[in-house]
């Protein structure tokens, strides 16, 4: 059985791993990898709080996502 946190954060979870696609849809098709991109689901299990891992990555990555995040960024 599932315990109560999992009951109540279940809509969260699942809008969490479609953001999660997202993100990692609009970054493949800017050629940005983050390769420790994931959902931490310990926090949900403890805090009742999704947060989405951006992880680590090497800083020719980071310049990559900047230059994306740039790009998009709207006055």
């Amino acid at each position: 059985m599932s315990s109560m946190i999992d009951k109540t954060t279940a809509e969260d979870r699942r809008a969490a791993a479609d953001i999660l696609d997202d993100l990692q849809a609009v970054l493949s098709a800017a050629a940005v990898e983050l390769p420790s991109l994931g959902i931490d689901w310990r926090s949900a299990t403890s805090t009742g709080v999704i947060l989405i891992d951006l992880g680590a990555a090497r800083p020719d990555v980071i310049e990559r996502l900047v230059v994306v995040l740039r790009r998009g960024k709207r006055p």
